[in-house]
């Protein structure tokens, strides 16, 4: 993998991961699992923003695999990469669904505009610099809570976000 290819894939590992950060905080028995994971993402966003690597690392299982061979312990070791070679991280996300594949299992999509500056809004992406992406994300309920089991990415199109 070039080193071209190494960041835009740490950039979407770190952005896929954030986007599951806080779920196990933010979650409550009362939610559904539809609304605690789009909480996740919300909050997600803000601490991928903020560089916080403990709380992603929490929420990584330890059954944590994806199609380019990773584990937790490599994901961590990319998020720890990403923030220190990234001065500012600002993110736009978007959620394209969320839906049940287990009763203990869920699956997003979601599509994450990553940058330097300050994304206000959608219409900003033509006019800034920013790696746009697709990330398909399985979370599952493990002791009762929920926690990112695979992550895929791939490119995406600024039509995706408007």
């Amino acid at each position: 993998m070039n080193k071209f290819n190494l960041l835009n894939y740490t950039l979407s590992i770190a952005a896929g991961l954030t986007a599951a950060s806080l779920f196990v905080s933010c979650s409550r028995d009362s939610e559904t699992p539809e609304a605690q994971v789009r909480a996740l993402i919300a909050l997600g966003e803000a601490a991928a923003e903020k560089k916080e690597t403990k709380v992603l690392r929490d929420t990584i299982s330890e059954k944590y695999s994806d199609s380019q061979g990773q584990d937790k312990k490599a994901v961590e070791s990319i998020l720890r990469y990403y923030f220190l070679r990234n001065e500012s991280i600002h993110l736009l996300t978007r959620i394209q669904s969320i839906t049940a594949s287990e009763p203990k299992q869920m699956q997003a999509i979601v599509f994450v505009a990553m940058a330097g500056t300050p994304i206000a809004n959608s219409q900003e992406l033509e006019n800034i610099r920013a790696s746009l992406h697709r990330f398909e994300i399985t979370f599952l309920q493990e002791d009762g809570k929920w926690r990112v089991v695979r992550a895929e990415w791939r490119r995406a199109d600024l039509s995706d976000f408007l």
